[in-house]
């Protein structure tokens, strides 16, 4: 029996919608490609890629060319009226990401696949969050790693016992940029934690004081460190240090996924004997689908099918109370907080330079 066939467009004609540069390519490690939405949507089959939009008209005629895509538009509310698309890619800069997802959603879309980060306050995270849930819109989103063979292997080495109970993890990200690159540290320290109740977190960032003017930070600052402790006692720790690594430490060993996602290392305790005499292996994952294909793959199924996707709309209401609560927190003196005292209109542009994330 022949699945449905669903039609997709994209809003958003940049680097993440329809174009992954041969630098790009190059560099990342196996399981990332195809990264961009366009290349993943028409690698699925059962998936069409109908339509594309972008503000920048040559822009959108470009990526129409280069993924043989018929449509073209530069008004989202136009192209949802004449495509009547069952599932949107939402890949435009963050401003306006939530009234494109709150239009989608009232106006008859499916399934929503949401560029990070969500938005740039809490009231607008949770607008765009309310519509989603109250239409019963299908949801993924844009925190690749998290759709990605090597992560899923990690998480399932760690509910496996692997390290015995889970204490820690650390996302060690370099200097990055809170709404740029951390949405991604966030989500994955809430992909391990196994749990949804944040008792409190604190985090001191790099940001000039007068970038704050009431509730607004026209910056984006960049992240020094952050901590998070969850109800269940893990702790989740972002740091400074290079690599784009993720550390899991147990109580019985540690894993590591290094280098973006390129291996796992595990390190665990023999179960007698010297306590500084681990045993070390690695793990190699050969991925199935990259993280992107996966994620309209799931997106996909659900609408199809009716079943939840491997994140919701909590998850993602959650992900940017976090990643607000880090600017926060530090514009606060880097104190320890609860989620609770980020009010919804506490405000990050993502501004960096002459661009905004």
């Amino acid at each position: 029996m022949n699945e449905e066939r669903l039609r997709a467009a994209i809003v958003g004609c940049g680097r993440i919608g329809t174009l992954t540069s041969d630098r790009v390519r190059k560099a990342l490690p196996k399981g990332w490609l195809p990264l961009n939405h366009a290349e993943a949507i028409c690698s699925l089959p059962g998936l069409e890629l109908a339509a594309v939009c972008d503000v920048d008209a040559e822009r959108a005629r470009a990526a129409a060319r280069l993924h043989g895509v018929r449509e073209v538009f530069t008004d989202y509310r136009a192209m949802i009226a004449a495509i009547k698309p069952d599932i949107l890619s939402v890949a435009t800069r963050t401003q306006g990401r939530c009234d494109i997802i709150e239009f989608a959603a009232g106006n008859g879309v499916r399934g929503i696949h949401a560029e990070k980060p969500l938005g740039r306050s809490l009231a607008d995270c949770r607008r765009a969050m309310r519509a989603v849930a109250e239409r019963e819109v299908k949801l993924s989103y844009g925190t690749t790693r998290r759709y990605m063979d090597v992560y899923r292997r990690a998480r399932e080495l760690v509910a496996g016992g692997a390290i015995g109970q889970l204490v820690q993890i650390t996302v060690e990200y370099g200097r990055g940029l809170l709404m740029w690159g951390h949405p991604h540290s966030i989500d994955l320290i809430l992909f391990f934690a196994g749990c949804d109740q944040v008792s409190h977190l604190s985090a001191t960032c790099d940001v000039a004081a007068t970038a704050r003017s009431g509730d607004v930070v026209d910056a984006d600052p960049i992240v020094e460190n952050a901590f998070i402790k969850f109800a269940n006692g893990v702790h989740g720790l972002i740091a400074t240090a290079s690599g784009s690594s993720v550390r899991l430490a147990g109580t019985t060993g540690i894993l590591e996924v290094p280098g973006d996602g390129a291996w796992i290392e595990a390190d665990t305790l023999p179960p007698e004997g010297d306590p500084y005499q681990r045993s070390h292996r690695r793990i190699e994952v050969q991925p199935v689908q990259s993280g992107t294909q996966r994620a309209f793959a799931e997106l996909a199924a659900a609408v199809r099918h009716g079943n939840a996707t491997s994140i919701g709309w909590r998850d993602v209401e959650l992900a940017s109370s976090l990643l607000l609560g880090c600017a926060y927190s530090s514009v606060e003196g880097g104190r320890r907080i609860s989620l609770a005292e980020v009010s919804d209109n506490f405000t990050v542009t993502g501004r960096f330079g002459e661009l905004c994330a």
